[in-house]
């Protein structure tokens, strides 16, 4: 296993999985949840992986960003920090594997916006979602707007993204954000989609 920033990863199989790990919360403490460069070194290692899964530890997926770091001075370095993000997003994006949100509980503003760069996500009954910022004055800062607008169209995604409401996983997979929804353990749940996908296909299958 490996810890950088406010998460770990570490490989299960030809599974990798990367839990995010800050308080009750899972907060955003560090928009750049993982470092990058540690991320991709560590992916280059393990040739052998066929998927990602992304879940957050305890009862919430992440609640997104900490509020007192938009009540700062510094937006240069804001800027600098969701920028960096971003990039880190678009590389999970174009991964040459099957990518899973595992969700669980809360999943809100920076939080939703890490599982939007995932290729699937697999909620749990009790899971909310949002993209929250418009509520504490800013819009979605990691790309979670145009992922959005992709997957839902323009009319849902300005509904989320200027209402700010958080919707239940039932409404999550109605409105197509959310893959499906997990009858136990999302985790678990993640395992056996991936399972589902991959079981009697090769590594160069998968990859390509």
């Amino acid at each position: 296993m490996v810890k950088s920033n406010i998460s770990s990863i570490y490989a299960e199989g030809s599974t990798a999985v990367l839990t995010l790990e800050n308080g009750a919360k899972n907060l955003l403490t560090e928009p750049e949840f993982i470092d990058t460069d540690v991320f991709c070194k560590w992916i280059d290692e393990h040739p052998e992986l066929t998927s990602l899964v992304i879940t957050g530890a305890g009862r919430h997926f992440s609640h997104g960003a900490d509020v007192s770091l938009f009540s700062g001075s510094d937006t240069d370095g804001i800027s600098r920090k969701l920028e960096k993000t971003r990039k880190l997003l678009c590389i999970i994006e174009n991964l040459p594997l099957i990518t899973v949100a595992a969700i669980n509980g809360g999943c809100f503003g920076g939080g939703l916006e890490i599982a939007l760069s995932c290729q699937f996500r697999i909620s749990s009954k009790r899971s909310f979602f949002g993209l929250t910022e418009v509520m504490h004055g800013v819009v979605p800062g990691m790309g979670g707007m145009e992922r959005m607008y992709r997957l839902l169209g323009k009319e849902k995604a300005l509904m989320m993204c200027l209402r700010g409401e958080m919707i239940s996983a039932s409404d999550a997979k109605q409105y197509g954000l959310i893959t499906d929804i997990a009858e136990g353990n999302c985790l678990e749940s993640a395992f056996e989609f991936i399972k589902s996908l991959t079981e009697g296909k090769s590594t160069l299958q998968i990859r390509s």
